[in-house]
């Protein structure tokens, strides 16, 4: 069984189309995103005269006219993980010191995206025998998961033990530790651990599981991140941006109890890597989300003697 493991794409829509041909490229059985689906900006797209449009996007100022230009754009900004929004200089202003409104707007485009994701999903792997797991994340509104359990395809391991051929289990956990923050699905780690505890309780063969946590284990090598300052900057010392751990004792404590097949994880992008944590094989493939790189994890498995490999690749 070979399964193709990324997470935090963060509504690139770049990294969405190459997931769904994931399992084509590499060969794959199954293909998991474990949390993380949905982006964090909007950028106005404002009509300044007739067909003319500007916008500021990655720092940069840009003029485009309508239509091929404003399509590019448009397309640019989505494969990015933004969500573009075509307004006019009047609707702009009633949006400006107007945070419920702003809130509002980001919203219906995020969901507008997971919903059109989904139907692609849908039309893209309906009939081809692969298996598609997708789940929100600490960073994914909870509405998030009414529109992934609307998909014909696509299923959602949050919070659940799913059956793999071969007896192999796969345990999804989107929840997460505080983070600075304050996202939808931050926990305390109390919580989190009981919530791990509850599901870890339905698996049958923990020789056989896949635990999909979606925070990496605290001090594993995979959680390493800025440390922010007070206004969540990254804090630059005499040796450069200062690195700290900022991982799940929760996930730590888990891994360690049950001692599952392997560990697969996301959220800290900076962190990808393969590790061992007393015995098991845990991992992150990091995110370039921003960039459109799909950075994932190829994990084979022997039906009888458990896992083979994993490897880190990008795409």
């Amino acid at each position: 069984m070979r399964i193709y493991f990324c997470s935090d794409v963060h509504a690139s829509r770049r990294c969405w189309k190459k997931f769904l041909n994931s399992w084509k490229f590499y060969e794959a059985d199954h293909i998991i995103i474990g949390g993380d689906i949905t982006g964090k900006f909007v950028v106005p797209i404002v009509e300044r005269a007739a067909g003319v449009y500007s916008a500021t996007f990655l720092g940069i100022e840009r003029t485009v006219q309508a239509g091929e230009e404003l399509e590019t754009l448009q397309t640019r900004i989505a494969d990015a993980g933004q969500y573009s929004f075509v307004t006019t200089p009047d609707e702009y202003a009633t949006y400006e010191r107007d945070q419920a409104r702003i809130d509002e707007l980001f919203k219906k485009l995020l969901m507008a995206r997971a919903e059109e994701w989904m139907a692609e999903a849908d039309q893209r792997l309906k009939g081809t025998g692969v298996r598609c797991f997708v789940s929100g994340a600490n960073d994914d509104f909870f509405e998030i998961d009414d529109v992934i359990a609307r998909s014909e395809v696509v299923e959602d391991p949050n919070g659940t033990v799913i059956e793999l051929e071969g007896g192999v289990e796969l345990l999804g956990m989107g929840y997460g530790n505080p983070t600075p923050w304050a996202c939808p699905r931050d926990i305390p780690e109390a919580e989190l651990a009981d919530r791990i505890d509850k599901v870890a309780a339905g698996v049958k063969n923990m020789d056989r599981a896949i635990f999909s946590l979606h925070v990496p284990p605290l001090g594993s090598g995979l959680d390493i991140a800025p440390k922010l300052d007070d206004y969540l900057r990254p804090r630059i010392g005499t040796g450069g941006m200062e690195m700290i751990p900022v991982g799940s004792t929760a996930t730590r404590d888990a891994i360690i109890k049950y001692h599952p097949m392997v560990g697969l994880h996301g959220h800290i992008h900076e962190s990808k890597g393969v590790k061992k944590l007393e015995g098991v094989t845990i991992a992150n493939p990091g995110s370039e989300y921003g960039e459109g790189v799909l950075d994932g994890l190829l994990v084979d498995i022997d039906p009888k003697n458990g896992l083979r490999r994993v490897e880190l690749v990008t795409g």
